[in-house]
């Protein structure tokens, strides 16, 4: 059907085209008249605009071609000044600009592109506006709000400002939407061959060992770091006139959406002017009739279809499942990230249950509907009424930074820029629209800059070795302090080591002169972005004619040596036979027939001579002179307190399913029927092991 409003926007579209085109013919400026394939508007847009890229952004890719796999000529940082040449292209604007005395033209990815804001003359005449500037402060908006909304207000004095004051500190904000072990909400999409280091958490998800990132759904969606996190959450980021939209209401106004604003969203689609197999309705007829009967804005639904589905149908919108076939998800509502992907197949079967929101969705109509009303009810109506809260859930206090539409940390900007687009193609940018922006408490005083990509943060090293001698404890990268006990014969070593990372800088290595006593020798590593780590390796020199050999420059053979370990199994320097919940009493007697000084020490050094062993823990065995550091590895053990029990299993369960990795003495714990790799035969084990079913081989 044709909506009621559509001959409406047809004649005012004409109408502002007419205006606007005289107005540039008579300041000079040149413009061009476009019609869309239906001939249902006709809009008018300048044929240039100046803009610029933000502040504090680096290194934007200039390419040749609208796609991310188009030839880069060049790249930008911020406060590059642009003269955009064509914006019809969705996601992407034509540019040219002068760059160290040459003049380039190509395509910047709209996200990093602003728009300039009106002459100094107009925005100071914003400021002057009294009604206006007593609504903002009335209101609560900050200062440093201010600027930003004075400028969009000059461009756009229909549109309405509102404060939503969350009494919510920023800090707090930040914590609990901030990606850590247990919490992963936020997640941008990488690449190997642009990696965004910075976009990218390091306390999870990333292993220093190996300098490798695991994704968290499919094979490119990685936590997004905090400061990542911070710059999407900062509400400055999005007061331009392309990113405001993700703080527009989003109920439905139907002297403002129309079919024209549905179909310009879905441009580049497949719902784009078309309709779904055995269905006479469009996609965009469709988009309206829910929206009539649910509240919810025709263009936050054919736009939130569009983050969706993307540019071509797959089994959620076509109902070709082999697994659930005849289901529709538009919305994907349900489809959870997994590390192993399958999101999709899990919002077909939410989909596909009989329940709520007028499911099964057996058709596309019951799927747009249904999702629309999901959409509304869920969100909507609990006060995430805008693509911001929906992904950062601020305002629905009943269960705070929880009930979050989509992980994708980039969805609001992406979404907004769509809505822009929608709007200004419609001729629709000077509507009455309502913002509702957030306002935090103890909020930085200037906008969040976006991290720049500034190199790989590993500086870890890979290996350290002091001659032949051996360290104490056994080099892993992960501890930073060793030591080394010399005859006074010694009187200097020569210190290697290898950097995780290759294009990490390390210092402190080579031939290192020895004085009698303690030396400290430091090696530091300095990551690609500039972080340092600092590995120090302490060498007590001996005084001249104290008696006894240097450090072992072998390790023992299990069993071999002038020390045995009776009772245990020795491989490597790693003790295993050791029983769940022995004490570290008991296990120092039992080991007295190996003769010398016993200690325990906990994994981070220090000395733990009672409580229980565990895995993790390291044994010093000092004969004479010679002294022998040994792992415990407690099968069952992941959690190193000595015991196996439910922590043990959720850590286990984590690590199968990919939401947390095991490392090194843990992972060898973890695989209890001692043989490749960690699955869920081991989990049993582990859990008939706690139940008392069967007990676990040491």
């Amino acid at each position: 059907m044709i909506h009621k409003k559509t001959g409406i926007a047809r004649l005012s579209g004409i109408c502002l085209s007419i205006a606007i085109a005289m107005q540039m013919i008579l300041a000079g400026q040149e413009s061009s008249i476009y019609s869309d394939r239906q001939g249902l508007i006709t809009y008018t847009v300048r044929a240039e605009e100046s803009g610029y890229v933000p502040t504090g952004v680096t290194s934007v890719n200039v390419r040749q071609q609208p796609s991310t796999s188009s030839q880069v000529l060049t790249q930008v940082n911020g406060d590059q000044t642009l003269t955009v040449l064509d914006m019809s292209v969705s996601g992407w604007y034509k540019v040219t600009f002068e760059k160290n005395g040459t003049v380039y033209t190509g395509y910047i990815s709209s996200e990093y592109v602003r728009l300039d804001a009106p002459s100094s003359s107009s925005s100071e005449a914003a400021a002057t506006d009294g009604d206006f500037e007593s609504a903002l402060t009335s209101q609560g908006f900050p200062e440093s709000y201010k600027p930003y909304l004075r400028e969009l207000h000059a461009l756009h004095p229909e549109w309405k400002f509102t404060a939503v004051n969350t009494g919510l500190d920023w800090s707090t904000v930040i914590d609990h939407e901030s990606n850590k072990q247990g919490q992963i909400k936020n997640l941008v999409q990488g690449v190997s061959s642009a990696p965004h280091y910075n976009w990218r958490e390091t306390s999870v998800g990333y292993t220093w060992a190996t300098d490798t990132w695991y994704p968290y759904d499919g094979t490119t969606w990685f936590a997004a770091s905090k400061d990542l996190v911070a710059y999407y959450m900062d509400p400055r980021t999005y007061l331009y006139e392309t990113y405001i939209f993700a703080f527009e209401q989003l109920s439905y106004d139907d002297s403002i959406h129309n079919r024209n604003g549905v179909e310009a969203i879905l441009s580049g689609t497949f719902m784009y002017n078309s309709a779904p197999e055995g269905e006479t309705r469009t996609y965009s007829e469709l988009i309206l009739d829910a929206a009539s009967a649910t509240g919810v804005s025709p263009y936050h639904l054919a736009s939130r279809m569009k983050q969706e589905m993307g540019s071509t149908a797959g089994v959620n919108a076509t109902g070709k499942s082999s697994s659930y076939p005849g289901i529709y998800n538009y919305f994907n509502i349900g489809a959870s990230d997994s590390a192993g992907g399958g999101a999709v197949n899990k919002g077909l079967a939410w989909a596909s249950l009989n329940g709520s929101y007028g499911r099964p969705w057996d058709t596309v109509a019951k799927s747009i509907t249904g999702g629309a009303e999901y959409i509304g009810s869920s969100y909507i109506n609990r006060g995430q009424d805008t693509l911001y809260t929906q992904k950062f859930n601020v305002t629905y206090t009943a269960n705070l930074y929880s009930h979050q539409y989509m992980s994708n940390l980039q969805a609001p900007a992406s979404e907004a820029a769509t809505m822009y687009r929608a709007y200004r193609s419609n001729g629709l940018l000077n509507s009455a629209l309502v913002f509702k922006i957030p306002v935090y408490s103890n909020m930085p005083e200037q906008a969040v800059s976006k991290p720049a990509d500034s190199g790989s943060p590993n500086h870890w090293l890979k290996a350290l070795t002091v001659d032949s001698y051996a360290l104490t404890p056994t080099f892993t990268g992960g501890t930073t302090d060793y030591s080394i006990i010399l005859d006074y014969s010694v009187s200097s070593v020569t210190v290697s080591a290898t950097a995780v990372n290759a294009k990490a800088v390390i210092q402190g290595t080579g031939s290192v002169a020895l004085q009698v006593g303690e030396n400290k020798i430091p090696i530091t590593v300095t990551a690609q972005n500039g972080s340092v780590r600092t590995y120090t390796v302490t060498i007590l020199r001996k005084n001249e004619g104290e008696a006894g050999p240097t450090s072992p420059t072998e390790p023992d053979t299990p069993g071999g040596g002038t020390i045995t370990l009776p009772g245990y199994t020795v491989q490597e320097h790693v003790i295993t036979g050791i029983k769940p919940g022995t004490g570290a009493a008991d296990f120092i007697q039992s080991l007295a027939s190996a003769g010398g000084t016993v200690s325990v020490y906990q994994k981070d050094g220090v000395t733990v001579n009672d409580g229980k062993i565990g895995t993790g823990s390291v044994v010093k065995i000092t004969n004479g002179d010679v002294t022998e550091s040994y792992t415990c590895v407690i099968y069952g053990d992941v959690s190193g307190d000595g015991m196996v029990n439910a922590l043990d299993l959720l850590k286990v369960q984590k690590h199968i399913i990919g939401a947390s990795k095991l490392e090194g003495d843990y992972l060898t714990a973890a695989n209890v029927k001692k043989s490749g790799s960690v699955s869920a035969l081991d989990l049993l084990k582990i859990q008939k092991h706690i139940i008392g079913a069967s007990e676990l081989s040491q």
